[in-house]
């Protein structure tokens, strides 16, 4: 009976069922494809994203944005720290960009008032105490009326905040949001062989090189589970190479004297080079150095592996260290081309080593266990150290990720140490990091720093310890912060801070004025993502 109905349909209503059928299949099946069917795709265009970060101070405050003098966008303005979007595809000239505070009056017994904590232009962040931003409203020397760069972000009168935002304002397509990703932990050991004695080796105990030269160790393995498995004390040219040094100074049952597992002394000419260190010092120790390096000339550590360095205290000061060079006659030391995984408190610290030279620590990869278990205080310290104007320590091409979850920790801190000198000289360039713990770059006082074309991002491993991607600070302890130079960075960090929408590129609070030159970076830079890692 169906089947005789269905036959009796005309020709045309049958070929529009059709045309039905296909195009609902079309649609179930590919949405890209659909809309180009029914004609609604939508075209992106390129746009400027304008962000203020404000606050009021009764919450009845109201602000508004000028192109040109003209007022684009007008906004309420709440207690709390929010964003307040305005957007346009029309370039925005950087000259005539102002926010402005515009019904200032007393309320309830309280003065209005407005503070603009920062603009953010197409992900650009621009701080409004920068000096390059001129402000009408301040409270200065008992008046508002004062126009000038003042170093504030608070208007307590009507007035103005005028922003030089360089090609920041150029409409541009949006931008993906950073992929969210859990941190992948780090390779097993013994990279595939390619480094250390791995198989048919001679096992050997505690090495003493003490005032030997011209010597060559290789192709053994060394252990010494009680304490320290080579001594390099006022040696010449001596070479370690394809060495696997394992279980040395575990030391399982108390205290021990030694605690430099190599130990380099006043020596001169010394290699270590295509060897694996690992599993070395235990956490029932603290305070181990696996590298000590101490007033030597022409150190050398390259392409090695350099593998848990345990850390009984989660990174602070009695943990244990992977590389410590200290005293001032050290010189022409080279850090270069090494793989760290779990390397204790800090893969790499200088210490207490005054006008040092020639001194380079340069493409290593350095990382910390994944799921936020790092051991990491500071991956790279510098700790009352200075270089010297004609020969800064470098620190130069290195990828290091996975710290936290210290909440006192960085990837690489700069001016770190009391005393009369601090720490100067030193230059950070073109380094990586993913995911730093608690700060990415601290720049804590000192003088003559170079940071420069560093990219830092910090995507979804987020946690209490998680606070800024790039800190520029004079901390108390910390004698002087003057002549840096912070430049072309790529900064995108997230933390949990709800009141920074969940990020924090930047912590730059105006107390290193100077000749601190920080410009032509990009804070907030949504086109960053863990895929840095990679290239």
């Amino acid at each position: 009976m169906l089947s005789l109905q269905a036959s009796r349909v005309p020709r045309c209503v049958a070929l529009l069922a059709l045309a039905m059928a296909t195009l609902a299949s079309l649609l179930a099946t590919s949405p890209a494809a659909a809309a180009t069917a029914t004609g609604q795709i939508k075209q992106q265009r390129a746009t400027v994203e304008v962000a203020i970060f404000a606050k009021g101070g009764t919450g009845l405050e109201r602000v508004e944005l000028r192109v040109d003098g003209e007022t684009v966008a007008s906004f309420s303005v709440t207690t709390r720290l929010s964003e307040y979007t305005y957007s346009t595809t029309s370039t925005i000239d950087s000259r005539s960009l102002s926010v402005h505070f515009v019904n200032d009056a007393p309320s309830a017994g309280t003065d209005r008032r407005v503070t603009i904590d920062r603009l953010v232009v197409n992900g650009t962040q621009f701080q409004t105490e920068a000096a390059s931003v001129e402000m009408l409203g301040a409270w200065v020397n008992g008046s508002c009326k004062r126009r000038g760069i003042h170093r504030a972000e608070t208007m307590t009168c009507n007035g103005y905040a005028k922003f030089d935002i360089g090609t920041a304002g150029r409409p541009q397509l949006p931008q993906p949001a950073a992929p969210r990703r859990a941190k992948r932990d780090f390779p097993k050991a013994g990279n595939n062989g390619q480094v250390g004695c791995i198989q048919r080796c001679r096992v050997v105990g505690f090495q003493d090189f003490d005032g030997k030269k011209d010597a060559v160790l290789e192709n053994v393995i060394i252990t010494n589970p009680s304490g320290p498995c080579l001594s390099l004390r006022e040696s010449e040219n001596i070479t370690i190479r394809n060495v696997t040094l394992r279980n040395c100074a575990n030391n399982p049952n108390g205290e021990i004297a030694q605690k430099k597992i190599i130990d380099i002394v006043n020596s001169t000419n010394i290699k270590i080079v295509g060897s694996l260190l690992t599993d070395n010092a235990s956490r029932s120790t603290s305070n181990h150095d696996l590298i000590h390096i101490h007033n030597s000339t022409g150190v050398k550590v390259y392409n090695n592996e350099i593998r848990n360095v345990a850390s009984n205290s989660r990174g602070d000061d009695r943990g244990n260290r992977a590389i410590l060079i200290t005293g001032s006659k050290s010189k022409n030391v080279m850090i270069d081309r090494n793989s760290f995984f779990s390397p204790g408190r800090n893969a790499v610290q200088i210490s207490r080593a005054r006008r040092i030279t020639n001194i380079r620590i340069t493409r290593n990869r350095i990382e910390g266990r994944a799921r936020w278990n790092s051991d990491f205080e500071d991956m790279i310290n510098f700790f009352s150290t200075t270089g010297t104007p004609e020969s800064p320590i470098v620190v130069r091409g290195n990828y290091m990720r996975n710290g936290g979850p210290s909440a006192s920790g960085t990837a690489i801190i700069l001016g770190d140490g009391r005393g009369r000198f601090g720490t100067a000289y030193i230059n950070v360039v073109k380094n990586v990091i993913v995911d730093p713990g608690h700060v990415g770059i601290n720049v804590a006082g000192g003088h003559h720093f170079v940071v420069r074309g560093n990219t830092i991002y910090g995507g979804a491993d987020v946690g209490l310890w998680t606070a800024t991607g790039l800190t520029v600070n004079h901390y108390r302890y910390t004698p002087v912060c003057r002549d840096h130079k912070i430049y072309g960075n790529r900064v995108f960090l997230r933390n949990q801070f709800p009141q920074h929408d969940g990020t924090n590129h930047t912590w730059i609070p105006g107390t290193c004025t100077n000749n601190v030159r920080i410009h032509s970076n990009r804070f907030g830079d949504r086109t960053l993502s863990y895929e840095v890692w990679d290239l």
